[in-house]
């Protein structure tokens, strides 16, 4: 009987961490999911401003070449100012990480952190974000200039 016992509580834990790691394997398509969605709007946010379409303030997601059939998984914004294009919106740490993994790590891609884009440049440069864009978000930043 005390073997019975012993192994039900083996299966049990095995059962756990297997659970634990499908979890995670789940979470993980999902952050890439998101970062995915965000480097398509990204790249049609920047598109746009580089064209010398938007002068100036928030711009709408119709004015950009999405796909027909794309859909925002975050409520990704757009803003030209000051001569630099933001496009950031909410995202997971987890969410953030693989955006910048998936732009090889970036020095315009980060997230928002103390008024800063983290991580900074190699020198030590720190780029300051305005205030409207929520600590935590996910940005990109190009100079328009």
């Amino acid at each position: 009987m005390k073997a019975l016992a012993v192994l039900a509580t083996m299966l049990g834990l095995v059962a756990l961490l297997s659970w634990n790691q499908l979890d995670a394997q789940r979470e993980g398509r999902a952050a890439q999911s998101v970062a995915l969605n965000y480097a398509l709007y990204r790249n049609e946010a920047f598109r746009y401003a580089l064209g010398g379409n938007g002068t100036g303030g928030e711009v709408s997601p119709a004015a950009l070449a999405l796909p027909t059939a794309w859909k925002p998984m975050r409520e990704w914004r757009t803003r030209i100012e000051g001569g630099r294009c933001y496009v950031h919106g909410p995202a997971t740490p987890t969410e953030a990480g693989k955006v910048r993994a998936l732009f090889r790590g970036s020095y315009a891609v980060g997230w928002k952190a103390d008024g800063h884009l983290v991580p900074s440049n190699p020198d030590g440069a720190r780029i300051a974000l305005p205030a409207w864009i929520a600590d935590g978000a996910v940005v990109s930043v190009i100079s328009l200039d």
